[in-house]
């Protein structure tokens, strides 16, 4: 039997990068799966892949900084497919600009523009508003929901191993997923009793699009050859860890962070 059975699946971000192949691999393992990203062009694209496929899928346009998107992608989740067993929080950004893609403020093209000394407060802010604030939101709603529904269930976060080390241009970045460790452990704490999961993941490099910068500049490259396993990972190689941490596979994990990140700081 498919690990994602009878299940229905949020997950954020799923218009692109890791939250699509997420996605992907939970509608193949017979989930159904709400997607929700910012990017309607993109989170539309995910649902048809997933359709094209046999599987089942809807999407809804949610702002992972906006309190009140959140609570509606939880009310439309519900209203199409009844209940909530796994969410995925994966939207994230990695400089304030991302979305709007403004080269100029990106923190790997223009270093400077990283600087906390060259950073606004309110550029600041944005990247901990969805990255962590965001986070949080999306999994207590979940979490409240899965509470009524009375099953228990599962949240698997994105942390990251910048969560791990700093790096100076991208601080924001850095300390929104230290923070989406701890409040994974927070949360795991608070709703064990509730029958409710809660993980997170650490990618390393990656291909996806956030990652594209330093893949044209040669730093993630770089950055994969020093590693023990040598390479730089697909999305797919993070979305089948988030599928065992939503399965019954993990049963009894709780409250961890994985990394999935072909080794780094093992050497």
């Amino acid at each position: 039997m498919a690990q994602m059975t009878d299940k229905v699946a949020i997950v954020t971000g799923g218009g692109s990068g890791m939250g699509r192949a997420t996605s992907l691999c939970f509608a193949d393992e017979g989930a159904a799966v709400m997607v929700a990203d910012v990017n309607d062009t993109g989170g539309e694209q995910t649902v048809a892949l997933i359709e094209q496929a046999g599987g089942r899928a809807a999407f809804v346009h949610t702002d992972t900084a906006d309190e009140a998107s959140i609570v509606n992608l939880i009310d439309e989740s519900v209203g199409t497919y009844g209940r909530i067993d796994a969410m995925v929080t994966a939207a994230g950004i990695s400089y304030s600009e991302f979305v709007e893609k403004d080269e100029s403020t990106d923190p790997w093209l223009n270093p400077r523009e990283g600087l906390i000394l060259s950073k606004s407060t309110e550029r600041w802010q944005k990247v901990l508003d969805v990255n962590l604030t965001g986070v949080m939101i999306c999994a207590r709603e979940a979490a409240r929901q899965m509470i009524k529904e009375g099953h228990g269930g599962t949240i698997v976060n994105f942390a990251s191993i910048a969560g791990y080390a700093p790096a100076p241009t991208i601080a924001d970045y850095c300390v929104s997923k230290a923070g989406v460790v701890m409040l994974t452990k927070c949360l795991a704490a608070e709703l064990g009793r509730s029958g409710i999961r809660v993980n997170a993941v650490a990618p390393g490099p990656i291909e996806t699009g956030m990652t594209q910068s330093l893949i044209e500049l040669g730093r993630l490259q770089k950055q994969a050859e020093a590693l023990p396993l040598g390479r730089i990972a697909q999305p797919e190689e993070v979305a089948n860890v988030v599928l065992f941490l939503s399965s019954e596979g993990s049963s009894y994990i709780t409250g961890k962070t994985i990394g999935v990140d072909g080794g780094t700081y093992t050497v």
